[in-house]
Order: structure tokens, then sequence, then C-alpha cells
């Protein structure tokens, strides 16, 4: 290629680059602010969520999503903690600013938190929908949320007062798009009467989540069968609006019971990579639940909750008492003393516990890495008690953004490939494979993917921990590569494999 060839394609190349982080950046955001009620929750063994967490669920990825809400803030305590400072600092032209206050500006006894509604609260609401405007975002008023409340006789009892009578004035007043949120929970709650709401609240037995061991009665705080219900009058409030953020929902967002009292356990002791945050606190990060970030693994925990299936920290060596809670345990690239100064190595005696556990009926998810990225000397430890042997290799290394050289699109007939094209997996280690062991994948005489029957469960290994943030939201790929899609099949397939005896708790 001459010199002159050569500074074409650069610039071609530059052009492309360009133009993809800009429409990447020009993407509209959605800024959530309010109470607990939307407020996003930790996802281990948790069973409360808030409905904003839920709430992208519903959307493409033509628009992002900021939730700013926090559990137990009023509209004084948001502005008074620094908490919408924040959301103005960042807020853009075409953003979305969704407003929900009202379940603690009632608290009288609370001076910090309490704001008359036809004074203070209403002054805040007025606050935020005129400072957002004046960044060039739309702002969307939500009357709050109802709480569930019955009397003997089963008739809802409506605990909110005036405030959301006052979120309609403001509506009106200044011609603010306005979903009545209170209203339309009102109207379901209502229909659904005093038992069959308890599924929409926290009211669960002791013994079932490590978070919750004595159990728990809430009637403010949502399950996530109760945040996706309320989402979806949300969802419904915005069609009503005709907004044009409307056209970015998606068709259909499906939910499934196919997880229903199934828990997928991550270990988080094998990997256990840590960073500083702006106040030199050490904490965890890298294809753990809570990672948002592109290196996490919040996207495939969402995946598996849309399944109805529970998620699961496993925060130590695995007990034969803790696996028997799970359905499915995910190991994924365990430390090297470069990642982690003192590495949790998988020991023999561990080992024989999961394969153990392997026998009677679980599912053990393998992800690896390549050379340099993975310890595989205890990893195969464990490994080849059921015929996979981790190879130390980097195949399909990938420069820049040539995603192509990382592609596999000669996918077999499997379940895991239903549907799907074309996946994407980087600098991945390959298998070496003995009795009972089975390929899933292959590429010109390498296995990508491994499969081994063991007793009543079943072991899966990939060689690349592939279905971390970045790869399954196409925040980062081309959207013809389909690992979503690819992520929700081999969920489906595992939790179907998975014994249901052990995943009862």
């Amino acid at each position: 290629m001459d010199l002159r060839s050569r500074s074409l394609l650069i610039f071609i190349l530059s052009l492309f680059l360009t133009s993809y982080f800009f429409l990447q950046e020009s993407k509209p955001t959605v800024y959530l602010i309010g109470d607990s009620t939307m407020a996003d929750k930790p996802l281990d063994d948790n069973p409360e969520h808030g409905w904003g967490q839920v709430f992208p669920n519903f959307f493409t990825d033509a628009i992002k999503f900021e939730n700013h809400a926090k559990n137990g803030r009023s509209t004084k305590s948001f502005i008074n903690e620094g908490l919408w400072q924040a959301v103005t600092g960042k807020i853009k032209p075409g953003d979305y600013l969704f407003i929900q206050f009202g379940h603690n500006d009632s608290k009288i006894s609370d001076t910090t938190r309490y704001a008359d509604p036809h004074t203070i609260y209403k002054a805040n609401l007025i606050k935020f929908i005129q400072e957002s405007r004046a960044k060039g975002a739309i702002p969307v008023l939500l009357t709050p949320v109802n709480s569930r409340k019955f009397d003997e006789k089963g008739n809802f009892i409506d605990q909110h007062g005036d405030y959301p009578a006052v979120v309609r004035e403001i509506s009106k007043e200044f011609n603010v798009p306005l979903i009545d949120l209170h209203a339309k929970s009102l109207k379901l709650f209502t229909e659904l009467g005093p038992e069959a709401t308890k599924n929409l609240f926290l009211h669960f037995p002791p013994g079932i989540y490590k978070s919750n061991p004595k159990g728990r009665e809430d009637d403010t705080h949502f399950s996530r069968a109760g945040a996706v219900k309320i989402a979806s009058l949300v969802v419904e409030g915005l069609k009503e609006l005709i907004l044009p953020i409307a056209k970015m929902l998606k068709p259909v967002f499906e939910t499934s019971t196919a997880g229903e009292n199934k828990v997928v356990g991550l270990d988080y002791w094998y990997n256990h990579e840590l960073k500083n945050d702006k106040n030199g606190n050490p904490y965890q990060y890298h294809y753990i639940w809570e990672d948002k970030e592109n290196s996490g693994f919040y996207e495939l925990g969402n995946i598996i909750e849309n399944l109805g299936a529970r998620i699961y920290e496993v925060n130590n060596a695995p007990t034969e008492s803790e696996l028997n809670k799970l359905s499915v345990y995910i190991i994924v690239d365990p430390d090297t003393p470069q990642e982690t100064p003192q590495p949790n190595y998988i020991s023999d005696s561990t080992a024989s516990v999961i394969a153990g556990w392997v026998k009677q009926g679980g599912v053990l998810l393998l992800l690896g890495n390549d050379i340099g990225n993975c310890e595989f000397e205890h990893l195969n430890r464990l490994s080849e008690r059921f015929g996979i042997h981790f190879n130390e290799v980097s195949r399909n290394r990938v420069t820049g953004n040539n995603f192509d050289m990382g592609k596999f699109d000669q996918l077999p007939n499997h379940p895991v490939f239903n549907g799907v094209k074309k996946i994407y997996m980087k600098e991945i280690s390959t298998f070496r494979l003995t009795r009972p062991a089975l390929p899933v994948l292959t590429e010109g005489g390498d296995v990508i993917i491994a499969s081994s029957e063991f007793g009543k469960g079943l072991v899966v290994a990939v060689g690349d921990p592939w279905l971390y943030n970045e790869y399954i939201d196409n925040r980062k790929l081309p959207a013809d590569f389909e690992n979503y899609k690819a992520g929700v099949n081999l969920f489906k397939w595992l939790i179907w494999k998975s014994n249901s005896i052990n995943a009862s708790r």
C-alpha cells in the first residue's frame, strides 16, 4: 500500500471512530431523581428493587440512564446534600429528568427532610423544573407511588395527603409532562387487593435471603416483581404523553419465570481485584454483579433476574452448605499475583467439594481468560476433574477496534446459539478435552467452549469472561454482535439444566 492510500485509509478510519464516539456521547440520558421507591438497590441476594433500577430494561440502547434516586431522600435533603448539584453539573440539552418525591417530604418529625407540600415541597419541584429546563433538558413529573395499606374490610388507604395534588398543580401551571403514578398505582393496588399486592412488596419468611435472615414485611419497598410492575406503569404513562423518548422503547420487554426458585451464585473469592475510590478506600470491582463499568457483570445479573432467578455472591471458598443454596455457580478469571498481591487459589479440598456438588446436580460455569490474565494451575486442578484443561494461550488478539478479529460466526446448532449469528470473544484460552468433556464451539481445530456431563450435573467452560458489560450491551461492540442474545440463551439453558432440589433454600 502506497503512502497516499495508507493516509486515506487512516483518515477514513479516524472519521468512522469519531462518528462512532460522537453517536455514543450524543445519546440522550434519562436522569432519575427521587427516593427509595425509585433507587438502585444492592444486587447480592437482595429482594428489594427500586422501579428506576429496572426501568432501563424497557428501552433500546438508543438512550442512557443515570439513577440518582437515594433511599430516604426528600426534595429538601436531596438539594441540601448536594445530590441535585451532581445532576445539574452533567445534564445537557435533549436529556430527560424524571422527578418523583413525596414519601419522605411528609416526615414532619424530621426537620432535615420535612417539606410542607404547599410551600417548600412545591418550591423545590419548581427549582428542579426550571434549572433542568435552563440546561435544555426535559423535566417529567411523577406523583409519588403508593405504599400498600388496606383497612379491615380490604379497602385501600391512601397515605400521601396533599403531595400528589401539588405535583398535579405544578404540572398544569408550568406545562410539565406528568405521569400520575399515584393514581395508576392506587388503581392497580385496589384491583389486586390485600393478598395479591403482597407479591409486589417485601413479604417473605425467615431463612430465604442472607440480607434479611429474619424475613421481612415491608409495605413501602418493592420486590423485583413489584419494581417491574411499577416501571411498566411509568412506561404506560410515557406512551400516553407521546414524548419522543417513547420511540426508544422496546416493542416488548420480556420477563420470565423460568428461573423461579433458582439461585445463580458468582465467585467473589478467587476473583477478588480491588481498587481505591476517590477517598482512598478499597473496593472490589471486575466481573462482579455491582460493577456497572465496562468490566462488570451488572448487565449479566440483569439478564439472570429477568429470567426469574436470584443472584448471589460467594464471598469465600465455597462450602458444601453454601453450594447447596445454588443452582448455578460461576467462577471467573481467578487472580494472578500481578492482579492481587495475595491471591486466593482453588485448593484441592475445595475442588473436591465443588465436584461433589456438581455430581449431585449442580451446574458449574467456568470462565477463564488468556495467558497472563488468569491463574491456570489451580483452575485446571478443578476443571480437569471434568475432563477440561485450560490451555495457557491468547487466541483472537484484537488490534484497536478491528472487532471482526474476535468474531465467531460459524456457530453450531446448540441452545446457546439459538437465533444467534455472531458473537465476540478476544484474547481467550482454548481447551484440551478428555472424557467426559465434549466441545460445544470449535474453530480451526481449537475448542472455544466445552461442556461436561458429570454425575447429575453439568460443567460449561469458556476461555473468556465474554459476557461482561461492554460486550453484551453494545456500548462498545457493533450491533451485529449478539453476545447479549447468546447470554440470555446460555442462562436459559443452564437454569433448565440445573437441579431444582439444589435451588431450594
